[in-house]
């Protein structure tokens, strides 16, 4: 699990590694052939394994050091979690905090780009058989919208995300340190929020803006090199599938346009420059 840092100026940007690889069947992308994966193989090696006829993504928490504060997006798998749907994340014992670098009391803020179960498990820790909160003096900020839907389909008694808002989210609201805000909020200087809806009904992603650089953490708006490729491609646990496609088409179109990509789940350059191809896109 290679990590990297990217000064963006003013910003400092490091990306670390909680699962890498996290290896998925090609289905994981219904609709997706092997000659896709051969393509997008070759904008991005280390996404795809042809003999495996496999996926490979990344999951990893961004560190934001920006103007003296100290802020978390998104929030990975966690340890010591009751996952026995997928035995890589059930109960794991690892150093993702020892490698993540900063004192957990001096995380100033930890930003959910949404509330799977991959991106918040690191919000709790479980401590003698409760989940009590890992940044302690965090604000915990997630869109509005997101929170509602996870919160909905959890009161009707729905084990949701494999349990993740029961025992990664919830815990913050019930401790005071949960905030509930609009999809283009702004919550710290040099952080904005984007809506990008359709993967998750509330997600959004975090537009960061230093003195020399801008990028936007894409949240799953766009998983893997397949979905440059194909912008019709969704994955198999979109709550909109016809929804993410318009955000990811939008977003791509911007992303040609000059923006810069930074996917949550990338295995290679952490920055994506994309370029038109036809009717689709291809990566610089």
């Amino acid at each position: 699990m290679t990590d990297w840092t990217l000064d963006f100026g003013g910003v400092v940007v490091r990306g670390v590694a909680d699962e890498d690889p996290l290896t998925l069947p090609r289905g994981f992308f219904p609709g997706a052939d092997r000659d896709l994966l051969a393509r997008a193989a070759a904008l991005d090696p280390a996404a795809c394994d042809l003999a495996a006829d496999a996926v490979l993504l990344r999951v990893q928490v961004f560190v934001v050091e920006a103007f003296g504060r100290t802020v978390l997006v998104d929030a990975g798998i966690g340890d010591g979690k009751e996952r026995p749907a997928r035995p890589s994340w059930h109960r794991r014992r690892t150093d993702f905090l020892a490698r993540l670098g900063v004192v957990p009391a001096a995380v100033e803020a930890v930003i959910f780009t949404h509330l799977h179960v991959d991106h918040v498990g690191w919000a709790t820790q479980t401590i003698q058989g409760r989940h009590v909160p890992t940044f302690p003096h965090a604000r915990h900020i997630v869109a509005e919208a997101e929170f509602a839907h996870w919160q909905a389909r959890h009161d009707s008694g729905e084990h949701v995300s494999h349990g993740a808002f029961a025992d990664s989210v919830l815990p913050l609201e019930e401790a005071g340190l949960l905030d509930r805000v609009p999809s283009d909020h702004a919550p710290l200087p040099g952080l904005r929020l984007r809506p990008l809806p359709g993967h998750t009904p509330g997600q959004v992603g975090v537009l960061i803006e230093g003195t020399h650089m801008t990028a936007l953490i894409t949240a799953d708006a766009v998983h893997h090199p397949m979905q440059v490729l194909r912008p019709s491609l969704v994955s198999s646990v979109c709550t909109d599938p016809a929804r993410a496609v318009t955000t990811r088409q939008a977003l791509l179109g911007d992303a040609a346009d000059g923006l810069t990509l930074m996917p949550c789940h990338a295995r290679g350059a952490p920055l994506w420059r994309v370029r038109r191809d036809g009717d689709a896109y291809a990566l610089a």
